[in-house]
């Protein structure tokens, strides 16, 4: 069937390798690490004499690396989902559909509905009778519901962390423009809020290409459920009924066998993406 509404909408945010904390401004030096060192014991990555970073305490950053660094915790909040920046003053921490399961690509499904009428065709001979089992010409309605199918919405599974460490003065500032999101009602202190990702996901620029350029539809949030619907057509093949009159005749009301087609309608449905919105924030 062909898509008339769909979501086109990419859930990815920019991954720094070796354990960088993910942005979509820039990076922090010595945000991230190897992982090893867990939650805690250190200040960024576990190992003696390790640096800390000027990100603000709640700032929730991805990292390609199997633990969080010291300082920070895994967010269990953002496990199975992606993030979807807040609106204006919306509060955070709002989620939106069940986990995803690692590599679950979500199906969804859609009521479908038809009508079809049947063209009537007339014998010779009596009605009724011995003429049991043939179809009666008008109107015929169809409903069922579609073969579950996915929105094929290609993402990467990343660890998402929350800096519960202290900011630390005197390393090398953050640069401005860069964005993270955080866990809190508001940005922090040398934050504001992003204007150009609210409601929308964020995906990494392609080369070349310019920032900031907003596509798909209206802003995403929970208060507005994003559906989709599909438009097409269906048919419906009658099957031959031995009957013993002639065609043409006085006796009314039945079927012709025939193939008919008729446009079909499908019920709204979401694409089943989940998230948690986070207030999008960024540096002055």
């Amino acid at each position: 069937m062909k898509s008339v509404a769909t979501i086109a909408a990419i859930a990815l945010v920019t991954a720094c390798a070796a354990g960088s904390v993910s942005t979509t401004g820039g990076a922090s030096e010595g945000a991230g690490g190897n992982g090893s060192g867990g939650s805690g014991g250190g200040s960024a990555g576990g190992g003696p004499g390790a640096r800390g970073d000027a990100l603000p305490t709640n700032t929730i950053g991805f990292f390609q690396v199997p633990a969080c660094p010291s300082g920070w915790e895994p967010y269990k909040a953002a496990a199975g989902r992606t993030i979807l920046p807040t609106i204006a003053d919306a509060s955070g921490g709002t989620t939106v559909g069940e986990p995803l399961l690692s590599g679950e690509e979500r199906p969804h499904t859609h009521g479908v509905h038809a009508t079809f009428d049947l063209v009537p065709i007339t014998y010779a001979g009596a009605p009724g009778g011995g003429n049991q089992g043939v179809a009666a010409a008008g109107t015929v309605e169809f409903a069922t519901t579609s073969e579950e199918s996915t929105t094929g919405l290609p993402y990467v599974q990343l660890l998402a962390c929350k800096k519960l460490a202290e900011p630390v003065a005197g390393v090398k500032p953050l640069p401005k423009g860069m964005q993270i999101f955080y866990d809190g009602p508001k940005c922090p202190t040398g934050f504001q809020q992003a204007a150009a990702t609210q409601g929308r996901l964020v995906v990494g620029l392609p080369k070349d290409a310019p920032p900031d350029l907003s596509f798909g539809g209206e802003p995403l949030s929970s208060a507005t459920p994003r559906t989709h619907i599909h438009g097409g057509e269906v048919s419906l093949a009658t099957t031959s009924h031995g009957i013993g009159l002639v065609s043409n005749g006085a006796a009314t009301g039945y079927a012709r066998n025939d193939t008919s087609t008729s446009p079909a309608e499908t019920d709204a449905s979401e694409a089943a993406l989940p998230w948690i919105e986070l207030v999008h924030c960024e540096k002055l």
